[in-house]
């Protein structure tokens, strides 16, 4: 995520606001933009290294708040200190906790742009509307030809078709 779609979160805003990184293609004349899939997938595997970092680091900080809970029940550590360090790693926490948003926020943005380009295929093959030819059942190499058609058996269906 760069700098300035941090900061338009972090705002109030959304991530479908800000420019983001983009190629052309010119190649009919016209130019397409479009989000660099690259980009996308680079972005969603740095988001799952990232949150797993913060989970852990907030594991860690759940780990000491207990600690130093501990220490001041049994008198080890001052109640004062104790509290204003405990306050303070809840802090961190809540602060760490505010980037899981983020994350969520980056999927979101991906599922919607998967759900876009499903429907915008949908849409063309839809607008196309030529006959398509069935999917072939078997391709050359195929170990399962128990249901194909032989020669002798082929030449019987052309035979009776163009009778």
């Amino acid at each position: 995520m760069t700098q300035e779609e941090l900061d338009a979160l972090m705002a109030g805003g959304d991530l479908d606001s800000v420019e983001t990184s983009k190629a052309s293609n010119k190649a009919d004349g016209h130019e397409h933009k479009h989000q660099d899939s690259s980009h996308v997938v680079k972005q969603l595997s740095d988001v799952t290294k990232e949150s797993e970092v913060k989970a852990t680091q907030i594991f860690d900080n759940l780990d000491i708040v207990l600690e130093k809970l501990d220490n001041i029940q049994n008198g080890s550590l001052e109640s004062n200190s104790g509290i204003d360090e405990i306050r303070n790693i809840i802090f961190d926490t809540m602060s760490i906790m505010q980037y899981q948003d983020i994350h969520r926020q980056k999927i979101e943005r991906v599922i919607h742009t998967m759900r876009d380009i499903y429907k915008l295929m949908g849409n063309t093959l839809e607008e196309l509307d030529v006959d398509i030819a069935p999917a072939a059942k078997h391709i050359s190499g195929d170990d399962d030809t128990k249901d194909l058609v032989d020669d002798d058996e082929l030449e019987r269906l052309i035979a009776q078709a163009n009778s």
